[in-house]
């Protein structure tokens, strides 16, 4: 019996969990969706975003709604709820290993050409206050790249040429002499004549997929863990399903 009211309380602690976790996806996603103090100017290929948006709107509501029927289920000690809770959470356990094994085979298919084609279009400058280029100026200094593919990426015709027909690049392409930000260039003169040291060579494309690749295993813990915790909620359900009367 001490058993049985142990899972009992594991179980309703998880679902409250589960439950406020997924109503704060749900807002993150509501947030999103209405287009807060232009959110989605920072990524142009805004379709994406909405789908992102909807997309986490709906995991929230999904977990929100495994939240309720799990507490209820526990609570009221109902098997119909927990049977429901149980088939519930093994849909969204094969949903998750269904998307892994999609990401893993899919991920390296990713082209740059979609950011590459924004970028030329909407990135302004250093100088530009607009969000599409402040995120691509921060994105530029903080991992020390430079475009998506390189620093050619702002000529040819490019919104950017055009604005700064004199400046091969923007200055966030150039070494930074501090952190970030803060960081005064190391030389601009020898970064404008591409000096080995003063400019970064390197596109944002590949050196964030470089750095994706370096830190995978941490989200991928993460992952395991999601599915481990779904595995016991599973277990919990069904054995507290068999022991209600």
């Amino acid at each position: 019996m001490g058993v049985l009211s142990c899972m009992k309380y594991l179980m309703f602690i998880f679902n409250v969990l589960v439950f406020a976790g997924g109503t704060c996806l749900s807002g993150v996603g509501v947030w999103v969706a209405v287009d807060p103090a232009g959110f989605q100017d920072i990524v142009a290929a805004k379709a994406v975003l909405n789908a992102g948006a909807y997309l986490l709107l709906a995991v929230g509501i999904t977990l929100s709604l495994l939240g309720f029927l799990g507490c209820c289920g526990v609570l009221r000690r109902s098997r119909p709820l927990l049977l429901v809770f149980f088939i519930l959470v093994s849909l969204v356990f094969v949903t998750q290993l269904v998307g892994a094994v999609l990401f893993l085979v899919h991920w390296k298919q990713i082209r740059p050409e979609l950011f590459l084609s924004e970028l030329r279009r909407n990135y302004c400058g250093d100088e530009d206050t607009e969000i599409f280029s402040t995120a691509w100026n921060t994105l530029m200094i903080t991992f020390s790249c430079c475009g998506v593919l390189g620093p050619e990426d702002f000529g040819n015709g490019s919104r950017f040429q055009e604005l700064h027909p004199e400046t091969p690049w923007p200055q966030a392409c150039c070494t930074q002499a501090g952190l970030l930000q803060a960081g005064e260039l190391l030389g601009w003169e020898q970064c404008r004549e591409r000096s080995p040291g003063y400019i970064h060579e390197q596109g944002c494309f590949s050196t964030i997929g470089s750095t994706f690749q370096k830190y995978t295993s941490v989200p991928g813990a993460c992952s395991l863990a999601v599915l481990g915790i779904e595995i016991f909620a599973m277990f919990f359900a069904f054995c507290l399903y068999y022991n209600f009367d």
